[in-house]
């Protein structure tokens, strides 16, 4: 049943989120994955024949067997020599079935995309990052909590990776998704990916919020956050003890940064950190490098 009382953070389908004008690139990479799937199956089939091929050239071969098969050791040999050069050549055609970007920014670009992976490597080093899935308002007088809001979290990953479908100078800023497909981040565009479809959103089409939160931590406080005040377990509307409950304790309120990242597209993910300044740093250096992509019209 559906908490109609609940936001929740998950963007649309991985189907439904391409940029418009991003559409015919998405298209392409459709295309060349459909071909790399049709080569891989061959190139599985060709391999099973050169097993089966080498293990009845291995029998025949078997002495004193071989006096009996000298033209069909001949025959396989010959069959074993085709299949191994369509083995390498079937290799190298899924090598090169791979979207080749020749992503060509400006100096000026290539600089603030370097300083924005730099600031994300400071993200993928702090203590803790989560996925916020959802959000729903509390009823503090019926549930004695003096939090404003309950949050669905989840601690994700972040990483700089590659994609096996991409093929670009410039490795992604990687964002986990509790709830979804992960996000690639690259130069121009966001990379999302699922079992049967892609998406590729626009730059230009992202917006990061930034807000500092005061969240109630009841798990281990993170090793780089700041405990600005503490809380009753159970308390009263206005914040105070509930002194029915004599095994009442306090619960530190943590300061922690959070980036929401959206699009009208459907992109919708919340992500929190324990170290508030790295996830503002890398939301100004986004709006920066955003701002600089549109003046260039690139």
């Amino acid at each position: 049943m559906i908490d109609l009382d609940k936001v929740y953070f998950k963007s649309k389908v991985v189907g439904k989120l391409s940029s418009q004008n991003l559409i015919d690139l998405k298209n392409m990479l459709h295309d060349i994955e459909h071909s790399r799937i049709k080569l891989q199956e061959n190139a599985r089939i060709t391999n099973e024949n050169i097993k089966n091929t080498e293990s009845n050239l291995a029998w025949v071969n078997w002495f004193p067997a071989k006096l009996f098969f000298k033209r069909s050791i001949s025959s396989k040999k010959s069959v074993l020599l085709t299949l191994r050069e369509k083995s390498a050549e079937l290799d190298s055609e899924i090598k090169k079935h791979q979207l080749g970007l020749e992503i060509q920014i400006s100096d000026k670009l290539e600089n603030i995309f370097g300083s924005l992976s730099y600031q994300f490597n400071k993200l993928i080093s702090i203590d803790k990052a989560w996925d916020v899935t959802t959000s729903r308002k509390t009823d503090r007088v019926v549930e004695r909590t003096a939090a404003d809001n309950v949050i669905e979290r989840k601690e994700v990953r972040l990483k700089l990776s590659d994609s096996p479908k991409i093929l670009c100078d410039y490795q992604a800023l990687n964002f986990g998704n509790a709830n979804g497909d992960d996000l690639h981040i690259y130069p121009q565009f966001i990379f999302m990916e699922s079992s049967n479809d892609i998406a590729l959103i626009d730059i230009q089409h992202v917006t990061i919020d930034f807000s500092y939160v005061n969240f109630i931590e009841s798990e281990k406080v993170p090793f780089d956050s700041k405990i600005v005040d503490h809380a009753w377990a159970k308390s009263n509307k206005d914040g105070s003890r509930d002194k029915r409950f004599t095994d009442n304790y306090q619960i530190p309120i943590v300061r922690y940064g959070e980036l929401h990242l959206k699009s009208k597209s459907g992109l919708n993910e919340v992500y929190m950190f324990s170290q508030p300044e790295s996830a503002r740093e890398f939301k100004n250096l986004f709006d920066e490098y955003k701002a600089v992509l549109i003046k260039n019209g690139v």
